[in-house]
C-alpha cells in the first residue's frame, strides 16, 4: 500500500516583514554585521519591507549592547535591528 500522504505543512513560512514606523519613524539603517559599528549597507524607510534570510536567527549584538539583529536578504543584504519590525500585512 501506498505510504499515507504527509500532512501538509502550516504553509511556507513567511520572510516578508515590514519597518514597524511607530518604533522607527525614520526607518531602519541596514549594517554588514550585527553591529551599529559596522558599515553601513544602506536603509529601509518606515513601513518599508525586506526580506529575512532563510531559517534566519536573531543575532546578538557583536558589541554586548542590549539589541538582537536578523539578517535579511532584501532590499540590500545585511542586518537590522530585529525589534522594530512586524510581519508583512
Amino acid at each position: 500500500a501506498p505510504a499515507p500522504a504527509p500532512a501538509p505543512a502550516p504553509g511556507p513560512v513567511s520572510l516578508c516583514r515590514q519597518v514597524e514606523p511607530r518604533v522607527a519613524p525614520k526607518g531602519l539603517v541596514v549594517r554588514a554585521d550585527a553591529s551599529k559599528t559596522s558599515a553601513v549597507r544602506g536603509g529601509i524607510p518606515a513601513n518599508g519591507q525586506v526580506t529575512l534570510v532563510p531559517n534566519y536567527q536573531l543575532v546578538k549584538d557583536k558589541n554586548g549592547e542590549d539589541r538582537n539583529w536578523v539578517e535579511i536578504s532584501g532590499p540590500v543584504a545585511g542586518f537590522i535591528a530585529a525589534g522594530n519590525l512586524i510581519m508583512c500585512k
